[in-house]
C-alpha cells in the first residue's frame, strides 16, 4: 500500500496532528495522558492536557516449560496460556498477561521475556556521546509490546483490511525507540523523527493507557485510513520496535 499525501488535523479534546510521510509509512503520537501522533502514510501527533488529567498524570504529549516452546506444540491450545481466537482468515492465540507468541504465525504462547529480549546495538541511546553496543528492553517496554499481539490477536476489524497475526520484537528499533522517546521528553513535546516505516508516540500515562489511546481514542480508525489504530494493526508491518522513557513512548513498525 501506498500513502504520500500531507495532512494536519488537530482535535480540540486529544490533540492530533497528522503528517504526510514517506510511501507505506505510518506514525503516530499521543500526548498527556494520550497525545499522539502517526506516520505510515501519515504521522499523528497528540497533545491534550484534560486527557492527561482524565487518564493519568502526564504534562503534554518463567523459565519456559515443554508446553511454551514453539509453534509445534499443538497438544494444548495456545500452550496452555492464551485463547485461540478464530477469524475468518486466521486463528492465532491471545496470549495470557506475561506471554507472547513466539512467531509470526501466533499459534503458541512463550514467556514474554523469551522474546522481548536484549541484543546487540550500535547507537547511541541515551545522547551520551558514545554508541550503546547492547540494548535491554525494559519491563514497561515488554509490557507495551505484549498489549500490542494481544491487541491485534483480539480487535474486531469489522471486515476492514487489518491483521491479527502478531508483530515480532525489533531490538534496534526499540534502541531507536527509547530515544526518540528521550528526545521528546527533553523537547517537552510530540515530534516524529527516526523511523523505519511507521511511528506512533504518545505520554502521559502507563503502557495499558496509551495502548487504549492509541486504538480507542477519538479519530481513530480502522484501516486503511490513517490513524494510531491503524499503525498497530497493519497488514505491511512484521516488526516492532518499542522505547519507553518515563511516560513517553515511541512504537516504530517495520
Amino acid at each position: 500500500m501506498t500513502i504520500s499525501r500531507n495532512l494536519v488535523f488537530t482535535l480540540a479534546t486529544l490533540g492530533l496532528l497528522l503528517m504526510g510521510c514517506p510511501p507505506a509509512t505510518d506514525d503516530d503520537e499521543f500526548g498527556p495522558a494520550g497525545d499522539d501522533d502517526d506516520a505510515a502514510g501519515d504521522d499523528d501527533d497528540a497533545s491534550d492536557d484534560d486527557a492527561a488529567d482524565d487518564d493519568d498524570t502526564g504534562d503534554d504529549d518463567d523459565d519456559a516449560g515443554d508446553d511454551d516452546t514453539g509453534d509445534d506444540d499443538t497438544a494444548v491450545e495456545c500452550s496452555g496460556h492464551g485463547t485461540l481466537i478464530v477469524w475468518d482468515d486466521v486463528s492465532v492465540c491471545a496470549c495470557d498477561s506475561g506471554y507472547s507468541p513466539s512467531s509470526s504465525q501466533g499459534t503458541d504462547c512463550v514467556p514474554t521475556a523469551q522474546i522481548c529480549t536484549g541484543g546487540a546495538i550500535n547507537y547511541d541511546v541515551d545522547e551520551d556521546g558514545q554508541n550503546e553496543t547492547y540494548f535491554e528492553p525494559s519491563v514497561d517496554e515488554c509490557w507495551m509490546f505484549e498489549l500490542v499481539n494481544y491487541t491485534r490477536a483480539t480487535h474486531d476489524d469489522e471486515g476492514t483490511p487489518e491483521c491479527h497475526t502478531p508483530l515480532m520484537y525489533d531490538v534496534e528499533w526499540s534502541a531507536h525507540g527509547r530515544n526518540h522517546s528521550l528526545l521528546m521528553q527533553q523537547a517537552g513535546g510530540l515530534y516524529h523523527d527516526d523511523y523505519p516505516y511507521g511511528q506512533n508516540c504518545a505520554y502521559g500515562c502507563d503502557a495499558a493507557c496509551e495502548m487504549d489511546m492509541y486504538m480507542n481514542g477519538p479519530n481513530e480508525p480502522h484501516c486503511p485510513e490513517l490513524s494510531h489504530h491503524c499503525n498497530i494493526m497493519r497488514c505491511e508491518f512484521s516488526y516492532i520496535g518499542i522505547g519507553f522513557v518515563g511516560t513517553w513512548n515511541t512504537q516504530n513498525f517495520l
